[in-house]
């Protein structure tokens, strides 16, 4: 049994980290998840694992590609299976981006739902600020200090959480760009559910950000009826967006 004098402790263990390097550059290195307990080398390992397989599938085109520069490298006219090396390594190749030009329009459809899931918890976490804001009476504490102090502490967090969100909003702009690349390639091949969406969501995520800044609706003033009444409009569209891309299948 333990006395007073004694400390019970139950070391974490050191554990070390490990990374698989990647031929374009860069790493895929292990993570801790410490939301489901202390790690193990097991743990690494899994979540290691989970990364694997999707930054194999995502370079086998390169790898194939890689496969007739090495065949050009070795090319000798004299020798006709050097030929032939270089035609089943070009033929596979070829194969393979004929597949990835049929597969960018269902990419695009499935980033499209990632950024209306997205839009959706930024709505709703806007909400949340306001409600929060709306519970804020500073009258309540005039003679109060301490809750003075408080509910001033209250609404700093407030004007943190929203600037946070409107960072959070920032993240969506390199991925419109990145569709707007991947549209050129995609074409008329995009279902016109896709193309509208991919048209709205940049007038969302505008309209959101006017909305952080207090432009034309006000976030800094708790329970103003323009503010909810823009972002149940958003999350409406947000909404038919997103039946509509998943009536695609």
């Amino acid at each position: 049994m333990a006395t007073e004098q004694e400390t019970i402790c139950v070391p974490f263990p050191k554990l070390r980290s490990m990374s698989i390097r990647l031929p374009f550059g860069g790493k895929l290195n292990s993570v801790t998840d410490i939301s489901k307990g202390p790690p193990t080398d097991c743990t690494l390992v899994h979540g290691l694992m989970l990364q694997l397989s999707p930054a194999l599938a995502s370079v086998e085109c390169f790898l194939k590609v890689l496969k007739v520069v090495l065949a050009l490298k070795d090319i000798n006219i004299t020798k006709p299976e050097s030929i032939t090396a270089i035609i089943t390594a070009a033929t596979d190749a070829a194969k393979c981006f004929a597949a990835v030009v049929i597969n960018i329009p269902f990419m695009i459809i499935d980033i499209l739902k990632l950024l209306i899931a997205y839009l959706k918890c930024i709505i709703e976490a806007v909400r949340s600020i306001l409600a929060f804001q709306a519970g804020i009476n500073l009258g309540d504490a005039e003679d109060n200090p301490a809750m003075s102090l408080s509910l001033n502490c209250a609404q700093d967090n407030a004007a943190a959480s929203t600037a946070q969100l409107r960072e959070a909003l920032e993240l969506i702009t390199p991925l419109l760009e990145l569709l707007k690349t991947l549209l050129g390639i995609a074409g008329a091949a995009l279902p016109g559910p896709a193309q509208n969406a991919t048209n709205a969501i940049p007038e969302v995520v505008d309209t959101l950000k006017l909305a952080l800044a207090g432009g034309g609706v006000s976030v800094g003033v708790p329970g103003t009826q323009g503010t909810i009444q823009t972002l149940d409009d958003l999350k409406n569209t947000l909404e038919q967006l997103q039946d509509s891309l998943e009536a695609l299948g």
